[in-house]
């Protein structure tokens, strides 16, 4: 953990107000857009990135584990969205790849031209049609690692799994999601 991390994880334990502002400005983005990811509801995502941070409030002063912080946040979400599936008796579901997401977890363009936007749009509806076809457990460690942007480690800790089987289920997902990718565009032309 950087030591800049270790600080606000201090002062934000010991109640100080802008060490908090700095952990939410810095991970509600990527906490909601997994959420979001997961649950296919940006209402539901935001109610459960705030019930993230609350409980991160009240058991910051008890976190020992040096250098554990995003997997151990991650972790809480994660458990946090399962729990209020459960308790609402809901089915998760994947989120309509169709869709934009919100732009809070979204990134900028506002540098493209409009061909440049176009030609993305087109990339990223490919990639959201494979992404879909996907199993649930892959788009969970696709979305944790390139929404969430995790580490594999990071992962294995979030999910409590071997390193070893998180990094084969990525690779093996990223490979299922070229040959679907491959088909979309035979389709294609």
């Amino acid at each position: 953990m950087s030591e800049a991390l270790d600080e606000i994880l201090q002062n934000a334990a010991a109640g100080d107000q802008d060490a908090w502002r700095s952990l939410i400005q810095t991970y509600s983005g990527r906490v909601f857009g997994l959420l979001y990811r997961q649950c296919a509801n940006g209402e539901l995502a935001q109610e459960i990135t705030q019930a993230t941070f609350v409980k991160v409030v009240t058991k910051l002063s008890e976190y020992r584990e040096q250098g554990r912080f995003e997997p151990w946040l991650f972790r809480i979400a994660m458990n946090t969205l399962r729990d209020e599936m459960r308790r609402k008796k809901r089915h998760a579901s994947t989120v309509d790849l169709n869709s934009t997401p919100p732009e809070s977890i979204g990134h900028s363009h506002d540098q493209q031209t409009p061909f440049d936007q176009l030609q993305q749009t087109e990339e990223h509806d490919q990639l959201r049609q494979a992404v879909k076809q996907l199993p649930d457990a892959d788009q969970k460690i696709l979305y944790m690692r390139y929404t969430a942007e995790l580490s594999f480690a990071q992962i294995a800790e979030s999910l409590d799994e071997p390193l070893g089987t998180v990094l084969a289920r990525g690779h093996r997902a990223l490979k299922k999601l070229k040959k679907i990718i491959e088909d979309i565009k035979q389709e294609q032309a």
